[in-house]
């Protein structure tokens, strides 16, 4: 006699194929917010740090009389490893930018996380110091940026959606008006008076005013 064996072999049923689908997608939501939450925070800790920073320039310049790395006679008044600046209200060059987070770090008023003489941010990148900024805005100003060899010249660092949350939490939210300030690392040019939050590239800088 032969025995016939049935076949338990069944395929998936459309109600665990509907429900695998939900939790995938639970999972992929979770996930996307996690790293929405994330960005966020990151984004915000550049308006934190931007904020320490002029509250520190101010107090130092209330303090000493002088602008952080412009301070003539810095070795002899806040001594330890600050050199003296040039006294002429001026911070062009790669070399005065670095003295002005030294002087900084010298008189104790803010602490850094500091790569190559210059802070770094959450979202990479560092930061310089220029009176001489891109498109000529007035003023001394926070540039954050990939990269700069010469402090007038700069690599992109954010891009224009990310920039945006930026400036609408702390400023005017336009990318060419205000104490915040957007443009692309390409030429330095202007990108117009709003943000296109489609344009995910990471090729702007952004600049924050200081004084």
């Amino acid at each position: 006699m032969k025995l016939h064996l049935k076949n338990e072999s069944r395929g998936f049923s459309l109600i665990e194929v509907a429900i695998a689908i939900v939790i995938i997608g639970l999972i992929a939501s979770f996930t996307l917010k996690g790293r929405e939450l994330i960005r966020t925070a990151k984004l915000r800790s550049i308006i934190e740090q931007t904020n320490s920073i002029r509250v520190a320039a101010h107090s130092f310049m209330e303090t000493y009389g002088a602008m952080p790395g412009d301070l003539a006679n810095a070795a002899d008044i806040i001594g330890g490893s600050a050199s003296n600046g040039k006294g002429d209200g001026k911070i062009v060059s790669i070399d005065d930018s670095k003295r002005f987070w030294g002087h900084l770090a010298a008189s104790d008023v803010i602490h850094l996380e500091m790569n190559n003489g210059n802070p770094v941010s959450k979202i990479g990148g560092f930061y310089t110091i220029s009176t001489n900024a891109p498109g000529g805005h007035s003023g001394t100003w926070a540039i954050l940026s990939g990269g700069t060899s010469d402090n007038k010249t700069f690599t992109g660092i954010i891009s224009q959606e990310d920039a945006y949350f930026i400036d609408k939490n702390s400023d005017t939210g336009e990318p060419s008006t205000g104490d915040v300030i957007t443009m692309k690392a390409s030429g330095s040019s202007s990108i117009g008076q709003k943000y296109d939050l489609k344009d995910k590239k990471k090729d702007c800088i952004i600049m924050f005013r200081i004084f």
